[in-house]
C-alpha cells in the first residue's frame, strides 16, 4: 500500500510539474473562467469535487463509498483539477459542465478503474492555446483508438453490452459495441479536460423490437454547438467513420427514418437534482432507474427529422 500510495505521489507531481502556466493562475492553484480573480487554491477546489461526486453518486457506489474514497475518488479529483492547469482548453470550462461532464469517474453502471490516468498518459498531448475543444475532440477521436492498440486498432462488434461496454474492457479485448466505444471516447476526452456525455435511445420510434443506440456529446462553448447550442454530437470513430463534429447529417442515424417524432434520447449525466430528477434510460438494464438524465428528443427529432 505504501509503494501504491508513493506512486501516486510522484505520478502527481510529475502532472504538476508539467502544468501549462498558460492558465494564468499562480502555481498550485486552479483556474476557473468566472469569479472574482478566475483562480483557486487546489485545497477548496478539490473538497468541493468530491462532496459534488459523493452527493450524486448512484445506490451502488455509496454502498462501495468506502472502497471508492480509498481508491480512484482522490486520484479523480487530483488529475482533473490538474489538467485544468496543464491545458488552455480545459481552463475555459465553466465549473457547473466541467463537474457533471468532465469530473466523474464514470457515466452509467459500467466497472469502475482509474481509466483516467491511462488515457491521459496514452494521449500524451500538449497544451496548445490554438486549439478549440473542438479540435482536440477531433485529434482524439482519430487517433486514440491506434494508440491503445497499435497492432490492430479498437474495433466496432456488435451486441457486446452489457457483456463488456467499460473502457478497460473495450481496452482489454479490443473491441466493443456502440454503447462501450462511446464510453470509452467520452472517458478519454474527459481525461484532457474536455466536456463529454453518454446520450442514445434505448428504443428506435419508441418501439424496442427496433432496437437501440448511444452515442456521444460533446460540450463545445456556449453558442459554438449545433442549433445555438453548447452541444454537438459524433460517434467514436470505430463505429462511425468519417464523421464530423458539426454536419449532424452525416451520421447514419440521423435523419427523419429514425428521428419521426417517436424516438425518445436522453443523454447521461451525473448530478442527481434530487427536485426534477430525471430517468437515464439504460436499455441493457431498463427497470435501472438511478442514473440521471437530461431529455434531449426535441434537440434530435429536430435536427435529424430535417435531414
Amino acid at each position: 500500500m505504501a509503494f501504491l500510495l508513493a506512486l501516486f505521489v510522484i505520478e502527481s507531481a510529475a502532472l504538476e510539474v508539467a502544468r501549462s502556466s498558460r492558465s494564468g493562475c499562480p502555481g498550485g492553484q486552479v483556474p476557473w473562467p468566472t469569479g472574482p480573480t478566475g483562480c483557486e487554491e487546489m485545497g477548496p477546489a478539490k473538497e468541493r469535487a468530491m462532496k459534488f461526486l459523493e452527493e450524486n453518486m448512484p445506490p451502488w457506489d455509496v454502498i462501495n463509498k468506502g472502497t471508492l474514497k480509498l481508491g480512484i475518488l482522490p486520484a479523480t479529483v487530483q488529475q482533473a483539477l490538474q489538467v485544468r492547469q496543464k491545458f488552455s482548453w480545459a481552463a475555459k470550462v465553466p465549473e457547473e459542465v466541467w463537474r457533471d461532464y468532465v469530473l466523474p469517474y464514470a457515466s452509467v453502471n459500467e466497472a469502475r478503474s482509474d481509466w483516467r490516468r491511462l488515457l491521459f498518459q496514452t494521449l500524451n498531448m500538449s497544451d496548445d492555446p490554438s486549439k478549440s475543444l473542438g479540435d482536440v475532440a477531433m485529434f482524439v477521436n482519430e487517433h486514440l483508438w491506434r494508440l491503445l492498440n497499435p497492432k490492430k486498432p479498437i474495433y466496432f462488434k456488435a451486441q457486446q453490452t452489457p457483456l463488456l461496454y467499460d473502457s478497460m474492457s473495450a481496452i482489454s479485448f479490443g473491441f466493443a459495441s456502440c454503447t462501450g466505444l462511446s464510453i470509452l471516447y467520452l472517458d478519454a476526452l474527459r481525461s484532457v479536460g474536455v466536456p463529454a456525455r453518454l446520450v442514445g435511445t434505448p428504443a428506435w420510434h419508441g418501439k424496442y423490437k427496433d432496437g437501440n443506440h448511444n452515442w456521444v456529446e460533446i460540450w463545445l462553448g456556449e453558442g459554438q454547438g449545433l442549433q445555438g447550442e453548447a452541444w454537438t454530437f459524433i460517434e467514436a470513430q470505430p463505429a462511425g467513420p468519417g464523421e464530423k463534429l458539426l454536419t449532424p447529417c452525416d451520421k447514419w442515424f440521423c435523419n427523419p427514418s429514425h428521428f419521426d417524432g417517436g424516438t425518445q434520447t436522453y443523454a447521461a449525466k451525473w448530478d442527481r437534482e434530487k427536485v426534477h430528477f430525471m430517468v437515464y434510460p439504460m436499455s441493457w438494464d431498463l427497470a435501472n432507474r438511478n442514473i440521471p438524465g437530461v431529455n434531449r428528443s426535441t434537440f434530435y427529432n429536430t435536427i435529424c427529422g430535417a435531414c
